[in-house]
């Protein structure tokens, strides 16, 4: 295989002797590099408006200058004249002594301090953007801080397009964003700076374009780069593990590993082990659940930085492949959340929604705990709009049926106020409601239905309202409004006998009841009924009614269980004993007279319900405020309960 002639600086000899980088013409071995990337537009951020100078001139003088071409960019003076020059300098001699003080600073690696400089001469000279030299060396900065993007956009000019120091750092910076194919494209380009420095100082740019080539599939251009760089040093071993391993030799590429896992750093010996696994993971030589395991024990020892991505995005396929919901969750939210996942963000959304859904199914089979607890550490990931509200339901319904009635109004009711939009209060609202009472907090739930009033909800949504409405008020003591509420509402016989019949009120069930049952055959709801409306007659001592009420139905309760109570509760009131009504109302059917409603009557008002009913526009705030100052269970109620 021929080799081309090295591709060095012409007149330039390196700093210390060690093998040059260089590129074989050989479209066999692998693809030849792409074109240079279009120039990227600086970030609005990196440029600072053009104002009028502060302290002008230096821009032009800096320019005239000659662009340095070496590793060793520019002479830099002893860090503390550079310092002593700087706090002396008078107006039109401060920026030239600030580019020298910034300079002595890169050349003792405080980078940071030296950046600092910079900016304060871009903001007291705009036009110091226009020098290339100051692009260069600023550009330059922002990479050794890591600082990708910005350290693109600065490099980014048509005076350091073909530059090879600014094409090395280009190149750094560009593997570090993950844009491999523009970063290889920078290499015939950047191999004239690379093989300028000494062995050491050449080695992170080495280590930058193999890995730019090890993403791309060119594995045997990377094992020819890091050649270059001693057989010990434990970065290279790591991509020179992950070339041998994706060339098919795994005794190989693992031996690499395992000598950087035992001499490497902690974050290198953590990034050996990753690799690894991502290796034998692709190679389908480790089962899936180790894999998992593995992976989970870097990240619980590391964090940050590049090797936390690849954990992650790790973790994630390997969940995937597992089908663990509660894996696939936590590793998906912490990607979406803390990386940038570009085009697959979208997938991982979608399947992270699924994954909410499946835990908050009844059919899953996780416990409510646990599901719960993984939905509200991923609320964030939930969808929005009906898909959103199809989700909460979920949880609600679940929170319900375990009994939590208080935890699904609460969640329920983010629903109705930040969420639900005008007609849409209505039926969530309702739901609230009940909620609130099945808890036993009959005023909070007056206060959703009140929160969420509007005279646009059709007529059955206000009759459901209406209903939930007047057990909440009956549960407050206030049976009068509960029954004014219900006084016009079709088919609340049934409720409202309910009411009565527990607040022991005779005369109110006798009114209010309405018709009896005129079938021969009584249901035991029928039954119920009936034998109440009896006790009521027996309790007011209405002998005349109790004797039609005997007539009436004597033959219906002939054969039923129930015969007895209603022969003695419709007898001669004379032969009526409190023991004897005790026994017949305990024989009265079991049957839910208040159907649906029924539970919801029988809960016990929790003392802590400070929620009140809220004044109503049909309401002055005086008997409002009266109202809530009396609101208490009646005497009898108390003693009932």
């Amino acid at each position: 295989m021929s080799l081309c002639a090295l591709l060095v600086m012409a007149n330039a000899a390196p700093e210390a002797p060690h093998e040059a980088m260089h590129e074989e013409h050989n479209e066999t071995a692998h693809p030849p590099a792409p074109a240079p990337a279009p120039p990227v537009a600086p970030e609005p951020s990196t440029v600072i408006p053009l104002t009028s100078a502060r302290l002008p001139g230096f821009a032009a003088t800096l320019a005239e200058q000659m662009l340095p071409r070496g590793p060793k960019l520019w002479d830099a003076p002893p860090i503390e004249s550079a310092r002593a020059a700087l706090a002396s300098a008078v107006p039109d001699q401060r920026q030239a002594a600030r580019w020298n003080y910034a300079h002595a600073q890169m050349t003792h690696g405080l980078v940071p301090e030296a950046l600092g400089a910079f900016d304060v001469m871009l903001a007291d000279d705009a036009d110091m953007a226009l020098v290339p030299a100051f692009r260069l060396a600023r550009g330059v900065a922002l990479a050794r801080l890591n600082r990708s993007e910005q350290a693109i956009a600065m490099l980014t000019d048509p005076m350091l397009a073909v530059h090879p120091e600014a094409c090395a750092w280009r190149m750094r910076a560009y593997e570090q964003t993950g844009s491999d194919v523009r970063a290889l494209a920078e290499v015939p380009c950047a191999v004239h700076a690379i093989n300028r420095r000494t062995r050491s100082d050449a080695a992170p740019f080495i280590h930058a374009a193999s890995n730019a080539a090890i993403n791309q599939k060119q594995y045997r251009r990377a094992l020819r780069w890091l050649k270059l760089l001693p057989d010990r040093d434990p970065q290279a071993n790591i991509l020179r593990g992950r070339a041998l391993i994706a060339l098919g030799n795994l005794p190989s590429g693992r031996l690499r590993l395992d000598r950087v896992r035992t001499s490497g750093t902690y974050e290198q010996r953590l990034d050996a082990e990753l690799t690894l696994v991502e290796a034998l993971t692709a190679q389908h030589q480790i089962p899936p659940g180790e894999a998992l395991q593995r992976t989970e024990r870097t990240l619980f020892l590391w964090r940050g930085g590049a090797l936390e991505e690849r954990a992650l995005t790790l973790a994630y396929d390997l969940a995937s492949r597992q089908k663990n919901g509660a894996a696939i969750l936590r590793y998906g939210g912490m990607l979406l959340r803390y990386t940038d996942t570009g085009a697959r963000g979208r997938g991982i959304l979608e399947q992270c929604q699924q994954q909410l859904f499946a835990i908050l199914s009844p059919e899953n089979g996780l416990k409510l705990p646990q599901a719960a607890g993984l939905f509200w550490d991923n609320r964030d990931l939930a969808p929005t709009g009906s898909e959103g509200d199809r989700l909460l339901n979920l949880l609600t319904d679940r929170l319900a049926q375990a009994g939590l009635y208080e935890r699904a109004a609460e969640l329920l009711s983010y629903q109705m106020r930040a969420r639900a939009k005008d007609i849409e209060k209505g039926p969530v609202s309702e739901q609230v409601a009940r909620y609130y009472l099945l808890a036993g907090y009959p005023g909070k739930a007056l206060l959703a239905l009140r929160e969420s009033d509007q005279p646009a909800y059709p007529p059955a949504m206000l009759d459901a309202r209406h209903r939930v409405e007047a057990i909440a008020l009956y549960q407050l003591g206030k049976t009068d409004q509960a029954m004014a509420i219900l006084e016009a509402m079709p088919d609340m016989d049934s409720l409202r006998g309910e009411m009565l019949w527990r607040r022991r009120d005779w005369q109110g069930l006798i009114a209010k009841l309405g018709d009896l049952p005129k079938g021969k055959t009584l249901s035991g709801v029928e039954q119920a009924l009936i034998l109440r409306h009896a006790v009521a007659l027996a309790m007011t001592g209405n002998e005349t009614a109790l004797g039609d009420l005997r007539t009436r139905y004597q033959s219906a309760f002939a054969k039923l269980p129930s015969a007895a109570a209603f022969e003695l509760l419709t007898g001669p009131v004379d032969n009526m004993t409190s023991a004897g009504i005790s026994r017949a109302m305990a024989a009265i059917p079991s049957a839910s007279v208040a159907g649906e409603y029924d539970a919801l009557l029988d809960r016990q008002r929790q003392a802590n319900d400070s929620a009140l009913p809220i004044t109503t526009p049909a309401q002055p705030a005086k008997i409002a405020a009266a109202s809530m100052a009396t609101d208490k269970p009646k005497p009898e109620a108390a003693n009932h309960k």
